[in-house]
């Protein structure tokens, strides 16, 4: 087990790629990054409660052009794109996208990306933070598939929040309200051509541009910017507390890299029964067994913790049982809450400990999502 929370710099240099929208996150006052896909990822602007009030309360535009698209091409892509995901594609219209979760041949979650059918029926990924790439073109490759596996360039902008809707108005998008969750379709921004999508990474609504010319990165983010002006946007980032509380996965931080679907709760997302893909024969067996863990929500005793930086161990009996593996203090409900990957006997109402760095912490394991728990404690 980690100790230590030091507070450490990033050093920025060529190894890890930067962003298009880069020197604008900085002109807008960037102060905290982490590394997603080989890219830096913006994760804070300085001030937390500020940003947390802009995403839930009004408007915010993320910098996610880390979080790549990976397109399937050639004759075969989509019998590619079938054998890859968990689900059944066949209905997938261009213009949809869907949550498409990734298994190897063990049913073990290599990335749980969303599925894009572009308007123009073409086939991208746009993918968690690991590299799927490599295993994408090494199935194709490997099955002998006419296929071919290519990381684009895409310079995605997100904005999210309850006034996004506002904000595509202004930007002249007038029928972004007729878009249904997970709609693509192609639009033109301040003369920039791109794709929206009605998506992103946060339950308050909004949208995210696909940008394939990323040498227009810079003024995207301007007219964004200027069309949001007078609705209050500002810079934001994927939210830890936000996410939270409302369980969206994390991959690799919930998850780490040895989780199944079934225990990390998406079982809804997979479609077991329907055409053959990798890792299928896995899940049903972990389906007719019971997964080994649960993915459960926790109430962490106390306040003011600040998001976890490392797993740590959850004792029960003071026994280890899992860990938690991310927590923050959440405003929503006025405690501090996390999410553990623990054994599957460990049921809701479970009472133990976290070993947090400040010293041990009454912990308790809660159904999610955490709404269906906490609303009336």
């Amino acid at each position: 087990m980690i100790h230590t929370d030091p507070d450490l710099a990033a050093a920025v240099g060529p190894r890890v790629r930067k962003s298009p929208y880069f020197d604008a996150t900085v002109r807008a006052g960037l102060t905290e990054v982490s590394t997603y896909n080989h890219m830096w990822l913006p994760m804070s602007y300085g001030d937390a409660d500020a940003e947390y009030r802009r995403l839930t309360t009004g408007v915010s535009m993320w910098d996610v052009a880390a979080q790549r698209h990976v397109l399937v091409d050639g004759a075969d892509a989509g019998e590619l794109v079938q054998l890859l995901t968990a689900i059944d594609v066949s209905s997938l219209r261009p213009g949809r996208a869907r949550y498409a979760p990734v298994v190897d041949h063990d049913g073990v979650l290599l990335n749980d990306p969303v599925l894009l059918r572009m308007p123009d029926g073409s086939w991208r990924f746009s993918i968690a933070d690991a590299d799927v790439r490599l295993w994408f073109a090494a199935i194709a490759h490997g099955v002998g598939l006419d296929a071919s596996v290519t990381e684009l360039d895409t310079a995605t902008l997100a904005v999210q929040g309850p006034d996004a809707g506002a904000v595509a108005a202004d930007l002249g998008i007038g029928w972004f309200d007729e878009l249904d969750h997970f709609d693509l379709r192609e639009a033109t921004v301040a003369s920039i051509p791109l794709v929206l999508s009605r998506s992103g990474w946060s339950t308050e609504g909004g949208f995210e541009l696909f940008l394939d010319d990323p040498d227009r990165a810079e003024e995207l983010w301007d007219a964004v910017a200027a069309a949001g002006e007078s609705h209050g946007i500002g810079p934001g980032a994927p939210n830890a507390p936000e996410r939270i509380e409302n369980a969206l996965l994390s991959y690799g931080t919930d998850s780490g890299y040895h989780a199944d679907p079934i225990e990390l709760g998406l079982e809804s997302h997979l479609d077991l029964d329907g055409p053959p893909f990798i890792g299928q024969d896995a899940l049903r067996r972990i389906r007719a067994d019971g997964p080994r863990r649960r993915l459960r929500g926790v109430v962490i005793e106390g306040e003011g913790l600040g998001v976890l930086p490392h797993p740590v161990p959850f004792l029960a009996d003071g026994e280890p049982v899992g860990e938690l593996r991310a927590a923050a203090s959440s405003p929503r409900f006025g405690r501090d809450l996390g999410l553990a990957l623990v054994d599957a006997a460990c049921e809701p109402g479970t009472v133990g400990t976290v070993a947090l760095l400040d010293g041990n912490r009454k912990a308790e394991l809660v159904t999610l999502p955490f709404e269906d728990s906490l609303d009336g404690r």
